[in-house]
This record gives structure tokens, C-alpha cells and sequence, in this order.
């Protein structure tokens, strides 16, 4: 074999690999900025239909497995969690927590089964949430049928809400 065959074909490779990571890198920074006000645009848009109008201030307090933790009006504090379901990461929630009891439960996002593990998104169902002042209520709440890593997700980030809350407030 001579040298020509052996060093071309990774040379080649090498420099196409750049080439391409310079335009992600490019496409990253082009795009930062938009992106993220596309998330905080959402966010609030969740907010808002979740839990209505009013003013909502992101903290800087922090909790193990809380993304964020957002304070609102009248002693309402959202907790943002993203939690495994039967996707890694497949469900992104608000949960509201106002008087120790969850006040309600909005999705950002479900990348969940369509038709299946996403039925943990219906509005009655999470209606189901509301009001539940413990971990173990929260173990109580019935699961979807066909969806039962969905639901158990779902009900893993109302617990941790539960959990983060009573550390975040000092209480019992």
C-alpha cells in the first residue's frame, strides 16, 4: 500500500469533520439567543394559561431535580421539572404548589407515545392532581391506562414538586 492510500482517506475525513463542526458551532451561536427566548416565550405562555395572569419571577433557589423554581402571585411557587416517563426526559411539567396543596399540573412538553403515554396530558386527568397535599396522595392517583410510565413520571414530578416545596418553604 502506499502512503497515498493510507493518509488521504483520513486526511479527507478529518477535514470534512471540521468543516461540519465549524457550521454547527456557527448554527449554534446564530441561533442561541432565539432559542431561548422561544423557551422563556413558553414558559410563559404555560404560565399563564396553567396558573392566569400575573406576575411570575424566576428564583435562584434551587432543589435537586427541579429545573427552576418560580415564584407567583398570592403565595403560588412553580416548581419546572423534567422527568423520565417511558422517554428519557419524555415529560416537562409545571407543577403550582399554594398552601402546601398542589394547585395544578401544566405540561411544556410531552415526548411521550403519541396516543398513549401523551393521554397523561389531558386535562381531566390532571385535574385528578389538584389538591394533593403529600407524596403518598400523590402515590394514590390512579394511572393511565396503557400508560403507566407516563403516569408514573408524572406522579414522580408531583412528589418531587411536593418534596422541593417543603424545603423551599420550611415546613412540615
Amino acid at each position: 500500500m502506499s502512503i497515498k492510500n493510507t493518509v488521504m482517506p483520513p486526511l479527507v475525513l478529518t477535514v470534512i469533520c471540521t468543516i461540519i463542526s465549524c457550521a454547527l458551532i456557527f448554527a449554534n451561536d446564530a441561533t442561541k439567543e432565539r432559542v431561548e427566548q422561544i423557551n422563556k416565550e413558553t414558559l410563559n405562555e404555560t404560565l399563564t394559561s396553567a396558573f392566569g395572569e400575573g406576575t411570575y419571577t424566576e428564583t435562584d433557589k434551587t432543589f435537586e431535580g427541579v429545573d427552576t423554581i418560580i415564584e407567583g402571585e398570592g403565595g403560588l411557587t412553580v416548581y419546572e421539572i423534567t422527568t423520565d416517563g417511558y422517554n428519557s426526559d419524555g415529560i416537562h411539567v409545571l407543577v403550582g404548589i399554594k398552601d402546601k396543596a398542589v394547585k395544578g399540573v401544566s405540561f411544556i412538553s410531552c415526548s411521550e407515545t403519541p396516543g398513549l403515554g401523551t393521554k397523561v396530558n389531558n386535562k381531566d386527568y390532571l385535574k385528578t392532581y389538584v389538591g394533593i397535599k403529600s407524596e403518598s396522595e400523590a402515590d394514590d392517583a390512579d394511572a393511565v391506562t396503557g400508560a403507566t410510565f407516563s403516569s408514573k413520571g408524572l406522579k414522580t414530578a408531583v412528589k418531587l414538586a411536593l418534596q422541593a416545596d417543603k424545603e423551599v418553604r420550611h415546613y412540615e
